[in-house]
Parts: structure tokens; C-alpha cells; sequence
């Protein structure tokens, strides 16, 4: 056990070097100025798509599909992975977080656009991922079938370690409940929404992201304006801390970029493609739909992110261990935070910690594990949906019932794999998880770069056909686009009209 867990720690440290760092803001920079800042000139748009109506028998509608991919991005991550960059990474992480997260946003609308243009219909509902854009845009089908794979050991396995750990380890330090119990009984109620498929995940989705989040957000506001005296000096730290300028961070520039990427990143999972599957099981008339409206979903997840770093920074429920391994900064909020930083760890307990100050008899501790269990599960919800489409990618040439009988292994197996990392240690939980955002983010990036050129001509044909007044409708052969023959059939009565009419040209920029 213990060998497997310095391998894991071994390759993530490996993945997440600094090429990646790189890779991602380079990136993220580029699809902003080539999209023409997508991410902040549409934000009043992607509010209207949100609550448009859609939805069939084929495919779910977009509020559906939001709250299916906010359920993934807003985790444990969001408040765990917060603790651990701030350790590793100083107050200023937390600004360097913001920051990737609103460039980030321009990536989510690339791979959310794509997958949605090259999606297909398979056994009555529709099916898109990044290895079908490989295949289908790209024309690259064995890198398609190393990605899919890829996203089968990465995502409902590697992925979930984290999270299964935090719920876990929430419940254990709030109520003193056993890990085994807890990860039990978070196992049947995983397999039991899963077995549902697509659309029980949707529907559990719409009913819990939207009480999850509110509630995050009211706890945070209490502790503001509780401690709105302290807000000032907080935000001071953070940006000071951010540029290298603050006094006794002032040596973690680097390391703060770092980890703010690096949390950004898992915490989001914009670049890796994990939003892709549920954005493009949406029903829509055009692809530009669901860049909109799930590259939306990033800002509410780096909201609640920067929620969890106020409540741990505001009460001085945090640590800081530099880069020579010496404590820079020793919480004085809670006493745990001594034996914490003796123990060379961060995670949820600091954020329990942080609410304890601000509600008696340690209700605000017990308040955020079942919060953290919603962030939690429903997450896995989307981890177990990835599977399930990269399953049906791999095992297209087969019969239907090969495929079903493959999924119900899945939905079997997952919950397995949630159990075994639920009762693990923190380091090899979030090593876990990281190891797999960091393989999915290198192939998916490099992808999406290659495949630009479609993704703006895409935006641009949107954009021009808003521009025009009209609702947008995709016409993939009018803009050169091929193998996604799918959107002819979708759209076969407007774009008839319009070729009866001699109308519909759209732009092709």
C-alpha cells in the first residue's frame, strides 16, 4: 500500500512540473484573444441559455446539463484542494486560482463547443467526448482510442480518490463517524443514482447543485460579516502574497502560480475534457449553446473556491510551509492547526475548523460535511458518466447489449473504487486525483490547440447569427465542417427552410 501510494506521489509531481503550467496559461491565453474574450463579453447571454427550455427523449436540457457539470466542478476540490494550495502555495494561490479559473473559462467553451459539433447518437441518446473529436475533427482514431481509455482509468477511477476521501475524513472529523461507514453507505447511494444513467444523474443534479452552492455562499456571508473587521487585512494578504511582495510570503511567487494553476485546474477541470460528455448530451440547435453556458459553470466553481480561502484566511484557520519545508505562517484560529502543520497536512478540517470559530459547539463543522458530501457526490455522478461514454465510444462496433452489460460493470465497479480510496490517506487521495486531471489535461490541451481553427469558425458563426437577429442554427456543411452529420438531422427543418428561401448564410469567419 505504501509503495503504491509514493508511486502515485511520484508521477503527479512528475505530470504537474512546469511544462504544464505553461501549457495551460498559454493556452487559456490564446482561446481568450482568439474567442475574442468569450468568457466576459457574453456573461448576460450565458445567463439567458442557461434557463432556455430544451430537452427530449434524446437529450437533456441546458439547465440540466449545467447543473450536471457545476455538480462535477464544484467538489471537494473547492474547499480541500483550497487548503492544500494555500499550505503549499501561500495566501497568494488563491489569487493565482481567479485568475487561471476566468482564462480557463475560454478553454471550457472550446471543449464544451467541440464535443458538442462532433457528437453522435448511440442507443437513443446522444454521446460526445473528447475522443470523438479526436476521431471525427481530427481524423486521428488511435490517439481517440488511447484518450478514451485513458479517460476510463483516470476519471471514475483515479479522480474519484480525492473525493472519496473528503467525505470520509469530513464526517470523521465533525461527528467521529468511521470512514468504513460512511464510505459505505456513500457507496450504495452512488450505485444507486448511477444505475440510473444519464438522466437520474440529471435530475438528482437539478435538485441538489442548486442548495449546495446557495448554501456555501450563506455560510460564507455569515463569517463576513462576522468578521468584516478582518476582511481589509485578508484580501491584503492575498494579493501582496500573489505578486511576492508580502513579508512573510514574499519568497512563494512561483509556488503560488503554481499551486493556483494547479487548483484551478482540478478544481474546474476545464482542459481536461471532463465537462465534455454531459455538454454534449444536451439537446440544442447549436454547438455555441453549450461552450456558453458550461464555460459559465467555472465561474461559479472558482466562486466557491474563493469562498473556502476567505473563511480560512478571515478566522486564521490556515498554515503555510515554505519551500524549504520550514512553517511560515502557523494558524492561531484553532489549535488543530498546530498538530496539522506537525503532521505535514491540510484539507477540509481547516475549513471545519474555521466555521467552528464562528458557530459553537462544533455545528459548523458538521454543517460543511454534509455540504462537502453533496460537493462530493455529485461529482462522482459526472466521473461515473465519463466512463460510462467512453465505454460506449470503445465498444461502438459491438452490440448493444455488449455495451449495456460493459456500463452495469462500471456501475458495479466504481462504487468499489470509491470505497478503497475513501479509507486511504489524504496524500494518496490527492495525488490520485491530480495524477489523472494532469494526464486527461496533456493530451485534451494539445488537441484542442490542433483543432483551433474549427472552434473559431464555430464561435464566429454563432456570433455573426446573433449579430444578424436571428437564433442560431448549426449547418456544419456550410461552414466546411465534416463528420458531423448529426446537426443536419437535428436542425433538417430550419436548414430546409432556409435553403428553400435561399436564406441562412452564415458566417464562416
Amino acid at each position: 500500500m505504501e509503495g503504491l501510494s509514493n508511486l502515485f506521489v511520484t508521477l503527479n509531481n512528475l505530470v504537474w512540473s512546469n511544462p504544464i503550467i505553461f501549457l495551460i496559461l498559454g493556452s487559456a491565453i490564446y482561446f481568450t484573444i482568439r474567442l475574442e474574450g468569450v468568457q466576459v463579453r457574453n456573461i448576460g447571454h450565458q445567463i439567458h441559455l442557461l434557463f432556455s427550455s430544451g430537452g427530449s427523449d434524446t437529450g437533456i436540457s441546458p439547465f440540466a446539463t449545467f447543473c450536471t457539470v457545476i455538480g462535477y466542478r464544484v467538489g471537494t476540490a473547492n474547499v480541500a484542494g483550497v487548503a492544500v494550495a494555500v499550505w503549499s502555495g501561500g495566501p497568494g494561490a488563491i489569487f493565482w486560482m481567479l485568475i487561471t479559473s476566468i482564462l480557463d473559462t475560454a478553454i471550457s467553451y472550446a471543449e464544451c463547443a467541440l464535443g458538442q459539433v462532433y457528437k453522435i447518437k448511440q442507443d437513443g441518446e446522444y454521446r460526445g467526448g473528447a475522443y470523438y473529436y479526436i476521431q471525427r475533427g481530427l481524423g486521428f482514431k488511435p490517439l481517440a482510442l488511447i484518450y478514451a481509455a485513458m479517460t476510463l482509468i483516470c476519471v471514475p477511477i483515479l479522480t474519484v480518490a480525492p473525493h472519496a476521501f473528503s467525505i470520509t475524513s469530513g464526517f470523521k472529523n465533525s461527528l467521529g463517524i468511521s470512514q468504513y461507514i460512511t464510505g459505505a453507505i456513500a457507496a450504495v447511494l452512488l450505485f444507486i443514482v448511477i444505475s440510473g444513467g444519464i438522466r437520474r444523474i440529471a435530475k438528482t443534479a437539478e435538485m441538489v447543485v442548486p442548495f449546495m452552492t446557495i448554501g456555501f455562499v450563506i455560510l460564507t456571508i455569515i463569517v463576513l460579516i462576522i468578521d468584516a473587521k478582518e476582511l481589509p487585512a485578508a484580501l491584503s494578504t492575498i494579493v501582496t502574497s500573489a505578486f511576492g511582495v508580502d513579508a512573510v510570503f514574499g519568497g512563494m511567487l512561483g509556488t503560488a502560480v503554481l499551486w493556483g494553476v494547479k487548483r484551478s485546474v482540478n478544481s474546474s477541470g476545464a482542459g481536461m475534457g471532463e465537462a465534455v460528455p454531459a455538454a454534449s448530451a444536451t439537446e440544442c440547435r447549436h454547438p455555441g449553446v453549450q461552450g456558453l453556458v458550461n464555460s459559465f459553470s467555472v465561474y461559479i466553481d472558482v466562486f466557491v473556491c474563493i469562498c473556502t480561502g476567505l473563511i480560512i484566511i478571515l478566522t486564521d484557520c490556515f498554515n503555510v510551509k515554505g519551500v524549504d519545508g520550514t512553517i511560515l505562517h502557523l494558524g492561531q484560529g484553532s489549535a488543530i492547526m498546530a498538530q496539522q502543520a506537525a503532521e505535514d497536512s491540510a484539507g477540509i478540517i481547516w475549513a471545519q475548523e474555521a466555521l467552528n470559530t464562528i458557530f459553537p459547539g462544533g455545528i459548523g463543522a458538521t454543517v460543511l460535511a454534509f455540504f462537502l458530501f453533496f460537493f462530493a457526490f455529485t461529482t462522482l455522478l459526472n466521473y461515473y458518466y465519463q466512463g460510462e461514454t467512453a465505454i460506449a465510444y470503445l465498444l461502438y462496433n459491438k452490440t448493444q447489449n455488449i455495451r449495456k452489460r460493459m456500463i452495469w460493470v462500471l456501475r458495479i465497479a466504481m462504487p468499489l473504487v470509491f470505497f478503497y480510496f475513501a479509507v486511504q490517506k489524504s496524500s494518496t487521495s490527492f495525488a490520485s486525483g491530480e495524477l489523472g486531471v494532469g494526464l486527461m489535461v496533456w493530451f485534451n490541451v494539445i488537441i484542442l490547440l490542433l483543432m483551433s481553427p474549427t472552434i473559431v469558425k464555430v464561435y464566429r458563426d454563432y456570433k455573426e447569427q446573433r449579430r444578424s437577429g436571428v437564433e442560431p442554427v448549426f449547418n456544419p456543411e456550410k461552414l466546411g465542417i465534416k463528420n458531423a452529420d448529426i446537426w443536419m438531422e437535428i436542425n433538417a427543418d430550419v436548414i430546409s427552410s432556409q435553403a428553400e428561401s435561399g436564406e441562412g448564410k452564415s458566417g464562416q469567419g
